[in-house]
Order: C-alpha cells, then structure tokens, then sequence
C-alpha cells in the first residue's frame, strides 16, 4: 500500500470520526438545552405559583376589607335606622302630646256664678267686682250651703275651659259638670260656678 492510499484512508478515517464527535456533542448539546428548559419551566412554573399564591392572598384579603366595610355600612345603616324610628317615635310622642293638649277656652263672655261657701259675708260679690275688673262682665253671685271647702272649685260644662280663672285663686281646681243644688239663686243659663273655699277669702 502505497502513501497515497494510506494518507486517503487516514483522511477518510478522520472525516468520519470528527462527523461521529460533531454528531454526538450536536446529540449532547440538545439534551443538555431540552433539561435546561425543562429546568426554567420548573422554575417559571413555582414563581407563578408564589405569584398566584401571593395574589390569591391579596384577593383574599380584600376581600375580607370588602366584608369588613359592607359589615360596617350595615351597622351604619341599622344605627341611622334606629335614630330615624327613635326620631319618629319621638315626633309622634310630641305630636300625641299636643293633640292630648285641650285648646283653651275664654271665659270672658260666658255666664259665671260665684258662689260663697265660707262665713265671710260679701266674698261673692268682691269676687265678682274683682273679675268684672278684668273684663268678666256676664256675672251673677249667691251661696253655696254646703260649707267647709277650703280648695276653690271652678265647675266648668267642657275640658278647656276655666283656665283663664284659675289664676286668681291661690290653689283653684277645675272640675267639669254642673251645680244644681244647694244654691240659693237661680242657675239658669249659669256656664261656670266659682264656688269660693275658705283659701280664698282675701281679695287681691
């Protein structure tokens, strides 16, 4: 064998061993690329999964705020609720309180009898100037016989009425309904009786 053949054979025989080195570090390098990415999606796949954690705590947590305030919006609400009802509960007690309240009556143009129930002669008839005196004008006077009341009692036909004469008396009392007897006068037409008590027997 000549050294031209030899050296054609060495040459073959390196060509085809560098081709097999090629071939392997090509076979190599891709197994080494595919775990590598293997490896990287691994590692993308734990952060998404800490990223996705930690998101589903912060939704988890707003939520929580979000239950927090509508709890604390309800409490509001119910709290405006019970001062509005307290409110209105309030208005109608006032209400209630002045519709309960009787409008008063004027006693100045109705007929009053003063009657005297104590043994001080005249205190009918003083009285009797001392409310004409302040415009009272429709007035007439007598005796009660039934003796011995201290309070003044001012008989009245309606609720309302009388409150404009209590005033003049020390601890006056209006009852509502009528005298007929133990009068010594006539009663006809009479509204208001003033049955004068002995509390009263000084005219001021």
């Amino acid at each position: 064998m000549d050294k031209k053949t030899m050296l054609k054979l060495f040459r073959e025989a390196f060509l085809r061993s560098f081709i097999v080195l090629i071939g392997v570090g090509i076979i190599g390098f891709g197994i080494y690329f595919i775990l590598g990415r293997n490896s990287d999606k691994k590692q993308e796949a734990s952060i998404a999964t800490t990223e996705d954690s930690t998101y589903n705590e912060e939704e988890t947590v707003a939520e929580l705020d979000k239950e927090t305030a509508s709890e604390a919006e309800a409490a509001s609400s119910e709290e405006v609720t019970t001062e509005e009802i307290t409110t209105e509960e309030i208005t109608t007690e006032e209400i209630t309180t002045e519709e309960v309240t009787t409008e008063a009556i004027s006693s100045t143009e109705k007929k009053i009898l003063v009657l005297n129930s104590t043994k001080v002669s005249g205190l009918a008839k003083a009285w009797m100037n001392k409310l004409q005196g302040d415009g009272f004008q429709n007035m007439a006077t007598g005796n009660y016989s039934v003796s011995g009341q201290e309070q003044t009692v001012i008989y009245v036909p309606e609720e309302g009425m009388g409150q404009d004469l209590v005033s003049y008396f020390k601890d006056a009392r209006i009852e509502v309904g009528s005298l007929n007897s133990n009068i010594d006068v006539s009663t006809d037409g009479v509204e208001i009786f003033i049955v004068i008590g002995s509390n009263d027997t000084s005219v001021q």
